[in-house]
């Protein structure tokens, strides 16, 4: 109740101050509280050791340090993400926000990488959702390719096609 409160307290300064950075704070709140309600945490972790996690779901699609992107938001989301469970909780994500979602790398979604353009980031998704779909896509991956941002270059997994899966029903 508290977190409704504040939010309400956030719609009416900015309306009093028309203040589009302040639509921006309040526009990314609202989405934050979207994961929360789902249980969905920022930085969240998903195990104390990656290579254990690994080795007990070697099969899974798990994306440490994910960061989460949306067209007109930029980065929403960071934290562990094993695909192959959380998918179904990221659709629901998506259908809530009512836009793509994309998920990228930490590479890809930190380090001055998360101020490209959507379009730029979305070339390096790892996978992307789509509201009110049955599937989301998930990269097939072939060779390495360099990513350049500002003096640095990033070595990455090099995207090749799109590959559809459908959404978990439990």
């Amino acid at each position: 109740m508290p977190t409704v409160l504040l939010t309400l307290c956030m719609k009416i300064i900015i309306k009093m101050k028309n203040n589009e950075n302040m639509t921006k704070i309040l526009e990314n709140l609202d989405i934050t509280m979207i994961f929360r309600n789902h249980q969905m945490y920022d930085a969240r972790m998903i195990s104390g050791s990656k290579s254990g996690y690994r080795g007990r779901y070697p099969k899974n699609d798990v994306v440490f340090n994910a960061n989460i992107f949306t067209p007109s938001n930029s980065r929403v989301w960071y934290g562990d993400l094993d695909i192959t469970f959380d998918n179904k909780v990221l659709q629901e994500i998506c259908d809530e926000i009512g836009e793509e979602m994309i998920v990228v790398t930490e590479m890809m979604g930190r380090f001055g990488a998360e101020k490209r353009p959507y379009e730029e980031i979305s070339k390096n998704a790892h996978t992307r959702f789509t509201p009110n779909s049955k599937t989301y896509e998930a990269r097939v991956y072939g060779g390495i390719e360099g990513v350049t941002i500002d003096n640095m270059t990033i070595v990455t997994s090099k995207g090749i096609d799109w590959v559809k899966r459908k959404v978990r029903r439990k």
